[in-house]
């Protein structure tokens, strides 16, 4: 929120933007409005935080260098120590693995940075007094920053899910710490301060560390503004959704995206889907969905080419809370497995 805006004023846009919310019935039109997800320049409104974004984005690019080369980790170091019972040999190796566990930690410092902006990225995004659609027109570089953190954001956990070895680095690292220093206190020892370590071992767990990163970023967004309703954020989630529909589809916009861009803003687009499903009380696969599923399913298939269709899909079905719910209904599942 900007500092310099007063409680007063803040409870006022609320309650506006509360009123001016889209409506309902209208949820599966199509928002005709093109978002340079490419070259948006930041207003002079917009600079400090969309440059404060870059420097997550940037740091993001490096990660998924990082985990993608991960590979097989310390598999090679883990497996040279048949004993654990042998202490020199595990007081030889410890070193070696270190450097992965340094590594491990950088993805854990991503996940906090994500959490700690996306309630900026979405205040900018919601909280101004005009429409949700002239809002998003107005704040185009912030609506590219969030777009590009969805894209990160999916990227990364899709490579993560094939890593399972960073869990079991982590798990040896402290197992041999014991052995070697005997003393609970040194196990922690290159984890840097501040590094709540059960929260740092539930994260190395998840099998979507960052999408829960940013699920939990737009919960403290809630949190942090009680006086706005909910439905401005499933709102807002819903109006982005529709503006990438009407930009996969409009002829006039698809001229204007670049084969990269394309599948980028279908990533967006399914990203879009699974947080909704996330964040609305009901999901994004009840019988009274706002989101047209049939819709973006068909530009999942348009935009994409296999393997990445299949993934896109699988993440639908997958990474969301409701579709496996017993309440979701028949033709939802049928689209999502091709039986349609």
């Amino acid at each position: 929120m900007p500092s310099n805006a007063r409680s007063s004023d803040v409870s006022c846009l609320e309650m506006l933007r509360s009123i001016l919310r889209v409506d309902g019935d209208k949820n599966y039109e199509l928002v005709e409005i093109f978002l340079d997800f490419e070259n948006a320049v930041p207003s002079a409104e917009e600079q400090q935080l969309y440059y404060i974004a870059e420097a997550v984005l940037q740091r993001g690019e490096d990660l998924i260098k990082d985990v993608t080369d991960y590979e097989m980790g310390g598999y090679s170091i883990r497996n040279s120590v048949r004993d654990d019972s042998d202490a020199e040999k595990v007081k030889e190796a410890l070193p070696k693995l270190l450097p992965f566990i340094k590594r491990t930690i950088e993805y854990y410092e991503q996940k906090r940075r994500i959490e700690q902006l996306v309630p900026d990225l979405l205040w900018e995004l919601t909280s101004g007094p005009l429409p949700l659609e002239e809002q998003l027109q107005s704040r185009q570089a912030i609506a590219r920053q969030f777009a590009r953190l969805i894209g990160f954001v999916f990227e990364f956990d899709s490579i993560r899910m094939a890593r399972a070895q960073i869990t079991n680095d982590f798990s040896v690292y402290r197992r041999w710490r014991n052995i070697v220093t005997n003393r609970v206190k040194d196990d922690e020892a290159c984890v840097p301060e501040g590094i709540n370590i059960a929260e740092f071992q539930m994260f190395l767990g998840e099998m979507n560390p960052m999408l829960n990163a940013l699920r939990h970023g737009i919960e403290l967004f809630v949190e942090k503004h009680s006086s706005m309703p909910i439905q401005n954020t499933t709102d807002s989630l819903i109006t982005l959704i529709n503006v990438c529909r009407f930009m996969l589809t409009s002829e006039m916009s698809l001229v204007r995206l670049s084969p990269a861009t394309r599948i980028f803003s279908t990533r967006v687009l399914v990203g879009l889907v699974i947080l909704y499903d996330h964040i609305a009380a009901e999901g994004a696969f009840c019988s009274k969905t706002p989101v047209d599923l049939r819709d973006v399913v068909r530009l999942v298939k348009l935009h994409t080419e296999s393997p990445t269709t299949e993934a896109l899909l699988a993440g639908l079905k997958y990474t969301t809370k409701h579709y496996l719910d017993p309440t979701t209904p028949k033709w939802v599942r049928n689209i999502l497995d091709d039986k349609h």
